[in-house]
């Protein structure tokens, strides 16, 4: 999928995310947040509407937490995350609009890195991943098992459903 036809997906669908995804996600993040503990600078590679904040908030994870950086391609996705941000981490949260093969951040500057479901629908997943090792070095991915394969390097961490989860 090139970005533009990635963009105009999630453009038209954002309204229907949280119902349609919301509660997978939040049993990747059950699954993975039993197994680690963020701190520091968190990212969220691909954060949709918000949803890892919101279940950071809910967990308590969020008092761990010193800057929390949303990040995704598409403007209606992240109109969502930034009313979650207004209401779950105000002043240590930021959003932006970006694209995850070229990172807007200093090398190692980030502590921990999530990406969930995003790899396997990126024009260049390698590039992306090569990123993600750049700016972190902890970086935890889900990859979704039936979309197309994305050859990874690193640590099973969990399977969720239709995912699999990997630290780097």
């Amino acid at each position: 999928m090139d970005q533009d036809d990635l963009i105009n997906r999630y453009e038209a669908t954002y309204d229907g995310y949280d119902e349609l995804y919301g509660e997978e996600q939040r049993n990747k993040y059950n699954l993975l947040f039993s197994k680690i503990k963020p701190y520091g600078i968190v990212a969220d590679i691909g954060c949709g509407t918000g949803l890892l904040i919101e279940y950071f908030y809910n967990t308590g994870i969020i008092y761990n937490i010193n800057k929390y950086i949303c990040f995704d391609l598409s403007i209606n996705m992240l109109s969502i995350a930034y009313e979650r941000v207004k209401k779950f981490c105000k002043d240590k949260c930021l959003v932006l609009m970006g694209n995850a093969e070229k990172l807007p951040f200093r090398d190692k500057s980030i502590d921990f890195l999530f990406s969930f479901s995003v790899i396997n629908l990126l024009n260049d997943p390698q590039d992306a991943l090569k990123e993600f090792k750049r700016v972190s070095n902890n970086v935890f991915i889900s990859y979704v098992k039936k979309l197309r394969h994305v050859d990874i390097h690193g640590e099973i961490i969990g399977e969720e459903y239709k995912d699999l989860i990997f630290k780097l």
